[in-house]
């Protein structure tokens, strides 16, 4: 079986076995256990629903800190357009990127081209495509982990293209070495997350292969000492205009619910935030009702990355913020157009290869695999059908699989078994 890297840990220590993370999760990847909980590796998407509602905390995000950086020579933040909505309003992009390099910084990389860019090759590339549609993008590593689980036969229709901040990744190093002179390996290039998925994309991509970047923080774990360091700059106004990387409206779109607003209006594009929401247009794909749309871009948080689990401030007052940022800036600038002509036409874009499907617990040969099917039909007829939870699996439908696969006896259910609530009992009863 595959090993996946993942962006929470669980805590057994605090776990109270609720059972919320279990009846939250979409993929059906919790399990509770002698009254603790736990994840099936291969399931688990990344998508941190299990974080936002664990009421004890158990279940943490991995992190990682610029110390972690330090035997590289040379460090360079490529912030996510989320961070720039994350403080204050009067804390404008020029004082965080001051913050930036207060904290340790050597760089702060102007991620606005790579963006430009990226919508241009994904205009080139529905205009050539002549495969199913719609073509589904690959921004969100939590949408793509949910292809490899749930939806593989729509893996084909990822877009084969990298994400733009592999795109970034890719150019600070070499932008840097040739300024620099310095070996591409001693180049940091550091993404500053504003969700646990996209940190986990580096460490991993579904893909497979290496990331161009280095690593990543999320913005908790640099938001206070930059917001110190920018707030300083405020007070003194020593900041310099022409120090921000945001410099155009379509920049700052791509931390908003429809990041790809200026994509070309005879492209068909639909945007859909949240998880839900995802699920529920994934279903419409599969049945062949969405062909008449070119893109689908889907996020799953909420109104996009700027409700990634790794921001730090009010999803409507940071989308209030960019806003109203947006609306003084040009929709795009003389600088940021001269790189991307300069780029564009020696930009590789593409995906070494396609995401597989992964492998799940429904291992063996054919023969096998049948008969844990049958078995499991056999088996849910003889549950309740109530998915009250108290076995510890998301529904009786999953119980009957995990009985015919072996992780799991009938005697889990509470209508099954007199012992099962007396079981239950005792594990929480010490606890109280």
């Amino acid at each position: 079986m595959a090993e996946y890297a993942h962006g929470f840990v669980i805590r057994e220590s605090d776990c109270a076995g609720c059972m919320t993370c279990m009846r939250a999760c979409p993929t059906q990847a919790i399990r509770v256990r002698d009254g603790k909980a736990r994840a099936i590796n291969e399931l688990c998407i990344d998508c941190g629903a299990c974080l936002t509602v664990c009421p004890s905390g158990a279940i943490r995000p991995t992190s990682r800190t610029l110390d972690d950086f330090a035997d590289f020579a040379f460090k360079v933040a490529v912030p996510s357009p989320v961070l720039f909505g994350q403080f204050p309003q009067e804390v404008r992009p020029e004082h965080i990127v001051h913050g930036l390099l207060a904290v340790g910084f050597d760089a702060v990389w102007d991620f606005g081209v790579d963006l430009r860019l990226t919508t241009l090759a994904i205009a080139d590339y529905l205009d050539r495509w002549d495969g199913p549609r719609p073509v589904i993008a690959i921004t969100c590593p939590v949408v793509v982990r949910l292809l490899q689980v749930s939806y593989p036969k729509l893996l084909e229709q990822l877009i084969r293209m990298k994400p733009p901040r592999e795109i970034a990744g890719r150019e600070v190093k070499r932008h840097y070495a040739r300024e620099l002179g310095l070996p591409q390996d001693q180049i940091a290039a550091i993404y500053i997350a504003p969700c646990q998925a996209k940190t986990v994309s580096i460490d991993q991509p579904a893909e497979g292969g290496r990331s161009t970047l280095d690593g990543s923080i999320g913005i908790p774990g640099i938001y206070n000492s930059v917001l110190a360091s920018a707030t300083d700059a405020v007070k003194r106004g020593e900041i310099r205009i022409d120090a921000s990387p945001v410099r155009s409206a379509t920049m700052v779109s791509w931390s908003t619910p429809r990041p790809l607003a200026d994509l070309p209006s005879h492209h068909r594009y639909m945007s859909v935030t949240g998880l839900p929401n995802v699920i529920r247009v994934f279903d419409d794909v599969e049945r062949g009702r969405l062909k008449h749309i070119d893109f689908l871009e889907c996020s799953a948080c909420w109104a996009g990355c700027g409700n990634g689990n790794l921001t730090v401030d009010n999803v409507y007052l940071s989308q209030a913020k960019l806003q109203s940022l947006a609306v003084e800036l040009p929709e795009t600038d003389p600088q940021t157009e001269a790189e991307v002509a300069r780029r564009y036409p020696d930009e590789d874009f593409a995906l070494e290869r396609i995401p597989e499907p992964r492998t799940t617990v429904a291992t063996g040969d054919l023969r096998e695999r049948v008969r844990r099917l049958k078995e499991a039909e056999r088996l849910e007829g003889l549950l309740p059908g109530l998915d009250c939870g108290l076995c510890g699996t998301p529904s009786c439908k999953v119980l009957a699989r995990d009985v015919a696969s072996g992780h799991a006896t009938r005697e889990d259910c509470v209508f099954l078994s007199k012992h099962r609530i007396a079981e239950l009992r005792r594990v929480y009863r010490c606890r109280m």
